[in-house]
């Protein structure tokens, strides 16, 4: 019965992934359990690998699963220590196998809507403070959209390298609330306070 299961869901993996713009290798579906097809699959909806690389991070996160299953066999839930432990394993195992740039794409990728979401939210409350016009409100997402997606992704990539976070994670807001100055005429600060330095307007060239 269990072997009936597996080939039924391995079947419906190949359907689905498949047919997926950013497709698992059919090999790869082949050759691991479903647990770890899942999390390869997790990872190529947001950067696209090729067959060898899919099925060398298949390799690297079925030792994942097989730690994740002892925990849960030996503790009955996953503690704080081996949670911590399956976080690294997951960074490593992206590391040995993609590229840096790979790992960007997918961060971005993960943290995609969660800055979405935020920059909507300042769009909103910076539209409140000032009354701002539809363009300045297309300037604040742009700008706080991008802050927030790579603030997200230098927290993960520099996460044990807090000094290097911190200085690339306030250049990243230093540069773009310049450019927000220089195309807007807003500026907002740490607080999320927006003031108009200069007044934009539908045919003012951008700076």
């Amino acid at each position: 019965m269990k072997s009936i299961y597996i080939v039924l869901t391995l079947c419906c993996l190949t359907a689905f992934l498949t047919s997926n713009a950013q497709s698992a290798s059919g090999k790869m579906v082949e050759l691991f359990n479903p647990s770890t097809v899942r999390n390869v699959y997790e990872i190529v909806k947001y950067v696209p690998l090729g067959e060898a690389k899919q099925i060398a991070l298949a390799k690297l996160i079925e030792k994942e699963d097989l730690f994740f299953a002892k925990c849960l066999k030996d503790d009955q839930v996953i503690s704080t220590r081996n949670k911590n432990i399956l976080l690294a394993m997951r960074k490593e195992s992206l590391q040995n196998v993609l590229s840096e740039k790979e790992i960007d794409q997918y961060y971005r990728g993960i943290s995609d809507s969660e800055a979405e979401a935020m920059a909507i939210e300042v769009r909103e409350k910076t539209k409140i403070q000032l009354g701002t016009s539809y363009q300045e409100g297309k300037f604040i997402f742009a700008s706080f959209y991008k802050i927030f997606l790579e603030s997200k992704v230098a927290e993960l990539k520099y996460a044990d390298s807090p000094k290097q976070r911190d200085l690339v994670l306030k250049k990243i807001k230093d540069d773009e609330l310049k450019v927000l100055l220089e195309k807007s005429g807003l500026w907002v600060d740490e607080n999320l306070i927006a003031k108009r330095v200069w007044r934009f307007k539908p045919n003012t060239p951008l700076r």
